[in-house]
């Protein structure tokens, strides 16, 4: 593996192996997701995905930020996305989305226990994000089905279910 690009920060480092495939290395790589669940329904987000150049149907989350508590930036990141604010979660497991192309862990949380609803708080790059409920079992059927993608919502719904949650 070869560096090829490394920012001023020292804190992301791309490498290209000889076949030419890309992997990133970022030195903060830890992230969060919340499985809130609403009566019957889950709470999702989409989202424009410059990478894939299309819209995204994911759970709320995101990046920690340096010495955050991971239950913490789950909820910060449910509240940041959704305007949701949450009591009680559930630690559901820790996940590598895309352990081929990154060393990004993404921690996962389950709420039932939604205190209140708050405007969103976004950040200017994040003003596509859509906050939506949708029924439990329509989630599965479309991540069946092949319309939805995102690793980190198809892992976060089966750790759920096999803990009996959903």
């Amino acid at each position: 593996m070869e560096l090829v690009y490394q920012n001023r920060e020292k804190d992301i480092e791309v490498y290209e192996d000889e076949f030419g495939k890309i992997t990133l290395k970022e030195n903060q790589n830890q992230a969060v997701v919340m499985v809130a669940v609403e009566g019957d329904h889950l709470v999702l987000i989409s989202q424009y995905r410059p990478a894939v150049d299309e819209v995204i149907i994911q759970l709320p989350g995101g990046g920690m930020n340096v010495g955050e508590d991971p239950n913490a930036g789950a909820k910060r990141e449910l509240l940041e996305e959704t305007g949701i604010v949450c009591g009680e979660t559930v630690f559901l497991g820790s996940i590598q989305p895309s352990a081929c192309l990154a060393n990004t862990i993404t921690h996962v949380y389950f709420t039932r226990d939604i205190l209140e609803y708050q405007q969103q708080m976004l950040e200017k790059k994040e003003a596509s994000i859509q906050a939506f409920h949708i029924p439990i079992e329509r989630a599965f059927h479309n991540i069946e089905k092949g319309i939805w993608k995102d690793s980190e919502l198809a892992h976060g719904l089966l750790l759920a279910r096999l803990k009996g949650l959903i």
